[in-house]
């Protein structure tokens, strides 16, 4: 520095204007950093999330119902979606073990295209299950290679803040996705072939942007047991998660691996098995709310199906902010007490959906506001639960994030079907009472679970990162 600047910056208005300067480029710094850790294939994954977290959840209850009048048949074909997700550790061994990552990276995207086009024309139940089924386990192919294309593909100092812009597309697809169902609800034809349409660009994203060959790390062959060890699991539980029908299945899909159940015996007793039980319930209980959630709100709240979808958008857009906020809680008063916390806010807006069939209130305001308390409480739920499992499980983290994800995987599969005949019998009350059974024994289980020494979870990824997204 030279004596003229040295003046210029000893006088106020040279110090504003170096400051200025210095802000300036602290900014342009903050907004590079992204772009160390996105790759054009994200764009893929957040088409899918559009498609699969966002439109279809609405369309396809709306146009069961409104083609057939069958109420019942939702919980089917819901179910067989749910249970095409259960496919997820199959393709993660197949990944593993036949190197086909983009293989079934393409694949499970032409599978979930060609279910999406063929179902307006073959409107029956077992034709829409199989097709539903099979939708389901073209997004499990593409949302279980998607983490592996992170994690096998590149050093492991980069997973954290890879993996959440990759979530952080993936949830931006969601809310774009339930803002575009509103306008499909009317034409749900048109709404299928435009989703199928939309994953045109998925391809071409892919194949410009995915690797072809990981990176040649020592350890390479033993990448998928490092990263069941190693993640930290509480981090990335701070990451956005979509809770497609009740489950959250897509995120970290491969981790569903079953190979944890071989520790079930000896996990059941104790603190962790009650939480696995009440997470069970809760899934359980909630499971067939989400399958039916259009249709519901628009036969026994009268809200519209475009108003529901705006409603589950904006929702899902604010509870960003909760995902920070529940880890800062859960690391002040314990995983366990905000757990229970965020069951409860569930179960007022629950209790706000079954009292109006009861009491002479509004059941559009109630139906609204019931449903905003159900989509704030997950991010409390995500957070305190994947904290509870990484501080109470008595195996490695990665064998009881298994279990965790298993055990709302399967409930959610048996909960989404047994929707069906109970709708069919007892009505639209049916829903929100079998949520409030559920969650009620997810809460009374939870009673006690708190860790004698809270730890915690981190807030989100370091500033530079950025912060991901029911």
């Amino acid at each position: 520095m030279n004596h003229g600047e040295a003046i210029v910056m000893t006088s106020p208005k040279g110090r504003n204007h170096y400051d200025l300067q210095q802000r300036m480029e602290r900014l342009r710094a903050t907004l590079r950093e992204p772009g160390r850790w996105i790759s054009p294939w994200f764009g893929a994954y957040a088409l899918l999330g559009a498609i699969s977290s966002g439109i279809l959840p609405i369309l396809l209850p709306l146009m069961i119902v409104g083609l057939t009048q069958h109420l019942s048949w939702v919980a089917y074909v819901m179910g067989g979606y749910n249970l095409g997700l259960l496919s997820s550790p199959l393709w993660g061994s197949l990944a593993d073990e036949r190197h086909a990552h983009r293989a079934l990276f393409f694949g499970g995207f032409l599978v979930l295209m060609g279910a999406l086009l063929a179902m307006p024309f073959l409107p029956e139940i077992l034709p829409w299950t199989a097709l539903s089924f099979l939708a389901g386990a073209g997004t499990a192919a593409v949302a279980t290679v998607a983490t592996l294309f992170v994690v096998e593909f590149h050093p492991q100092n980069e997973w954290e803040p890879r993996i959440g812009w990759l979530q952080t597309f993936n949830g931006g697809g969601q809310v774009a996705g339930l803002l575009l169902a509103g306008v499909f609800v009317s034409n749900f034809r048109l709404g299928l072939y435009c989703s199928a349409a939309a994953l045109l660009p998925a391809l071409w994203l892919g194949a410009r942007g995915l690797p072809v060959a990981a990176q040649r790390h020592a350890w390479v062959a033993e990448i998928g047991t490092r990263m069941r060890r190693d993640l930290d699991w509480r981090f990335l539980a701070a990451f956005g998660r979509t809770e497609l029908q009740g489950g959250g299945l897509l995120r970290f899909s491969h981790h569903l691996s079953l190979g944890g159940l071989r520790h079930l015996g000896n996990v059941l007793h104790g603190r962790f098995g009650r939480f696995l039980f009440s997470w069970f319930a809760l899934s359980f209980g909630v499971a067939a709310f989400f399958a039916y959630f259009p249709v519901a709100l628009q036969k026994a709240y009268s809200v519209a199906p475009a108003l529901t979808s705006l409603t589950y958008a904006v929702a899902a857009a604010i509870a960003l902010v909760l995902y920070t906020v529940g880890g800062q809680l859960s690391g002040r008063y314990g995983a366990g007490r905000v757990y229970r916390w965020a069951l409860l806010l569930r179960l007022l807006g629950f209790a706000m959906l079954f009292v109006v069939f009861f009491l002479p209130i509004s059941k559009t305001l109630a139906g609204l506001a019931g449903f905003v308390c159900i989509i704030m409480a997950w991010p409390l739920l995500s957070i305190a639960g994947t904290d509870l499992t990484a501080h109470l499980t008595p195996v490695s983290q990665g064998a009881g994030m298994g279990l965790f994800n298993a055990a709302a995987a399967v409930a959610t599969v048996i909960g989404t079907f047994l929707g069906g005949p109970l709708v069919q019998f007892l009505g639209y009350p049916a829903l929100s009472g079998l949520a409030l059974l559920g969650i009620g024994l997810a809460w009374i289980s939870a009673r006690g679970l708190d860790t004698p020494r809270a730890t915690p979870v981190p807030s989100g990824p370091p500033p530079v990162e950025g912060q991901g997204l029911p």
